[in-house]
């Protein structure tokens, strides 16, 4: 009953992570829009990776948008390196779906002997299985 328990909260839980949700950004001169999620953002070039509303993931400079989306960037900075720091996994993580979350600290634990320890994943899987159990 324990483990199913453990197993439940945890399903719950990653249901709950997310990154920043899609929103519309708008160029610096404000004739264009497009729709897209943050996906990361590399400050020391100054360049920002969005997944764009038709599956596409692109990458350009801030400089190209609004003073509103720039603070939008500059606010929500802690939650974007966060999510983007996959790179011991290959970045790989970032582009699913699941994996995205998957990639945050201490999310993961693995069964060490008779305890559970914190995990972090060292390459993207190729497969994810969903189990879920309810009782009434």
């Amino acid at each position: 009953m324990k483990k199913r328990y453990i197993l439940a909260v945890a399903l719950a839980s990653l249901w709950g992570l997310g990154t920043l949700t899609a929103r519309t950004w708008t160029s610096a001169d404000g004739k264009k829009t497009f729709k897209g999620e943050l996906k990361a953002l590399d400050k020391a070039a100054g360049k920002i990776t969005v997944l764009l509303s038709t599956g596409k993931t692109v990458s350009f400079s801030t400089e190209l948008l609004s003073d509103a989306d720039k603070a939008f960037i500059r606010e929500n900075e802690a939650a974007i390196e966060k999510v983007g720091g996959g790179a011991e996994a290959g970045g790989a993580l970032n582009e699913q779906k699941i994996g995205k979350g998957l990639a945050k600290e201490g999310v993961l634990s693995k069964l060490a002997g008779e305890k559970f320890a914190g995990y972090k994943l060292e390459k993207a899987p190729e497969y994810y299985i969903v189990y879920f159990s309810a009782s009434w």
